[in-house]
């Protein structure tokens, strides 16, 4: 989620873990006698320094885009965007501040200021959790000697995991379907969920991200006690947040991300918003105005084989 007003800046949070199993009700996902194949419950993460405005992408998705200058120091997760143990790919984009494009674009300066490693650590709720946190692998940074329009670093990194998730995994390939088409689709997709949000129709909303929340649950390691909290929050932030607060769906363009099997809308241009110079390029278009406090709920989208009905599959 985008949101304007609210830093969250990235801190290893102590919580429990375990075999999990959600209360079957109305409004809550169900995930019954779950097993994870062994005890470990490893979060990786892209763990990043950067000197400006930036773009990450994870198994080619986008996980992060911030359009704001100056320093950065983020701890990006990996677990959401891969779906088992194996080796993947990033591919991370730095772009020059305002002042440096007058000046012929990226600075060589700024990129010494750039740091780009993987990290680890184990989800254990416990002292040991903070304990457990090391880099496992840095990335090189390479000089240049004149300015360019943005600075580019890829990588790969492998991952040991305790579960393995379905995904988009059997999603088709969008790629290849006509992109008008899909665009069409695509948008009448969420005119619907946008629909559904701006009633406040939440235990409908809560249904159609079920298999969202459920694989969630697994590769976040949420405890039992948290399941239920979690979505009840998500409950009520639709019936009281985005109940008629929803912005019109306007200005986006369609994205294919994860080789083709995910698709997402993304807004293009800065907009003011009451009173407040919001840069939301790269927000997604499901973008809420609560008295003053602007922000989007994204959604990724793929299409199972054999189905013409998208599914939400991540945020």
């Amino acid at each position: 989620m985008n949101k304007l007003f609210f830093l969250l800046p990235f801190f290893i949070m102590f919580s429990s873990c375990g075999q999990q199993k959600k209360a079957k009700n109305n409004n809550t996902t169900t995930m019954e006698n779950y097993t994870y194949k062994t005890n470990k419950r490893t979060v990786y993460g892209m763990d990043l320094a950067i000197p400006g405005p930036h773009e990450l992408y994870i198994n080619d998705i986008r996980a992060r885009k911030e359009n704001e200058t100056g320093m950065h120091n983020t701890f990006v997760p990996i677990n959401p965007y891969v779906l088992k143990s194996g080796t993947y790919s990033f591919r991370l984009k730095l772009f020059p501040e305002p002042d440096d494009l007058e000046k012929g674009g990226l600075q060589p300066s700024t990129l010494q200021f750039l740091k780009v490693a993987l990290s680890s650590y184990e989800k254990t709720g416990t002292k040991e959790q903070a304990a457990s946190y090391k880099i496992l692998q840095h990335y090189p940074v390479a000089k240049i000697d004149a300015p360019i329009p943005y600075y580019e670093i890829t990588g790969e990194f492998t991952v040991e995991l305790p579960y393995e998730l379905e995904g988009w995994s059997n999603g088709q390939d969008l790629s290849k379907l006509d992109q008008k088409e899909l665009q069409k689709k695509v948008v009448a997709y969420y005119e619907k969920v946008r629909t559904i949000m701006n009633n406040g129709d939440a235990d409908t909303w809560m249904n159609i991200i079920k298999k969202r929340n459920l694989e969630t649950d697994i590769f976040d390691y949420i405890p039992q006690n948290e399941i239920e909290e979690d979505e009840k929050t998500d409950y009520e932030g639709i019936k009281n947040e985005n109940k008629n607060n929803m912005l019109p769906l306007e200005d986006y363009s369609l994205f294919i991300y994860a080789d083709g099997k995910l698709v997402t809308l993304e807004r293009n241009p800065t907009t003011k918003f009451e009173g407040h110079d919001v840069n939301i390029k790269g927000w997604n278009p499901l973008i809420t105005n609560d008295h003053g406090a602007i922000f989007s709920s994204s959604i990724l989208l793929y299409l199972p084989k054999g189905s013409d009905e998208f599914v939400i599959i991540r945020k």
